[in-house]
């Protein structure tokens, strides 16, 4: 797929950006990420790599980098989370624009010259994202690549739209490293990445509150960005369901602290719900009192009705979320089901 053009009279006038590389333990894929950063076009102004207290090579790996590559700043630092060494590489940032990049993923060779034309051309927009490459089984014999869920499925494309409009990119992956962020919008948003332990899913609550705030959303239907999906067996696996639960109960905190009434972000983020307690049921053991705990609590504000009637929530997430429920309560939705 050839990447989209945009014509510019002064290449220079492209808004910047500040790309963001929270780096924890990565080093056998920390040199391809930063090789394919490194040879962005001239937009990318700064790419700040939070060493977020890793044990491994990856360290000497970043000061390499950050010797041959003037636009490289590496920050060494105690182990935070994800989401606080995001926050402080954000909290670094110069640029128009922010970009985050997984350490162990990495973007096609014009990706942020292609998202900064398109900022450029529709008055720079919130938020600019893109499609992305799934490399599936990453680091497995038979890993593929395949294009991401949502390509071909946003209605809205090359053109201003709010989440408002067309609320598919909250189906998905939250995939928040397939775009870019208008610096300003986030801190005047008062937006930033809850900060937990480890990975934690910080991406979860980051999305909802960035999509949902933003006047405007330029979506380019076409994959930048390369996103490397891990086997459970390679990935480790989720050991605190407590990670599933808070964030989608943080998620619930600001659909209700916006008052959002749009059905369309209600059943994408109904939907997730229901996923999310699909993961409970099948990769936990449900007579752990803690399990329990954390599918009762998102339980208490998933409305039975909208899971009945949102037509787009999969047929297995609605069999989960009944699955979940207590036995008489189990009964009073079949009843009601009809």
């Amino acid at each position: 797929m050839n990447p989209t053009t945009y014509s510019t009279n002064d290449p220079s006038a492209l808004p910047t950006v500040s790309v963001v590389v929270p780096v924890y333990n990565v080093e056998r894929y920390l040199a391809q990420c930063l090789e394919s950063l490194a040879c962005q076009a001239s937009c990318v102004q700064e790419i700040i790599c939070v060493d977020d207290g890793s044990t491994d090579g990856s360290p000497q790996i970043l000061d390499d980098a950050q010797a041959r590559v003037p636009r490289l700043r590496v920050v060494h630092r105690a182990n935070g989370g994800y989401g606080s060494a995001v926050n402080e590489g954000i909290s670094l940032s110069s640029g128009t624009y922010v970009g985050i990049v997984e350490p162990d993923d990495f973007v096609t060779p014009a990706c942020y010259k292609t998202l900064c034309q398109a900022a450029q051309a529709h008055g720079t927009p919130d938020i600019v994202k893109a499609a992305y490459w799934r490399v599936c089984e990453a680091g497995a014999p038979n890993e593929h690549v395949e294009p991401c869920f949502y390509l071909g499925k946003v209605r809205f494309a090359n053109q201003p739209f709010t989440i408002y409009d067309d609320a598919e990119l909250l189906l998905h992956h939250p995939s928040i490293w397939s775009a870019i962020y208008r610096r300003d919008f986030l801190q005047d948003n008062g937006i930033s990445f809850v900060e937990a332990p480890g990975a934690g899913w910080t991406d979860n609550p980051f999305l909802m509150e960035t999509m949902l705030a933003a006047r405007s959303i330029v979506y380019l239907d076409e994959p930048l960005y390369h996103y490397r999906e891990f086997s459970a067996a390679l990935a480790g696996g989720l050991k605190d369901p407590c990670v599933i639960a808070d964030r989608w109960l943080e998620m619930d905190d600001i659909v209700r602290r916006l008052n959002v009434s749009n059905e369309g972000v209600l059943e994408a983020h109904c939907s997730r719900g229901c996923s999310y307690l699909e993961m409970l049921l099948n990769d936990f053991d449900r007579s752990d009192p803690l399990v329990r705990s954390c599918i009762a609590r998102m339980q208490e504000r998933i409305n039975p009705q909208d899971v009945k009637r949102f037509k787009r929530i999969l047929p297995s997430y609605k069999a989960a979320y009944e699955r979940s429920l207590p036995l008489a309560k189990r009964l009073a939705y079949r009843l009601s089901r009809g």
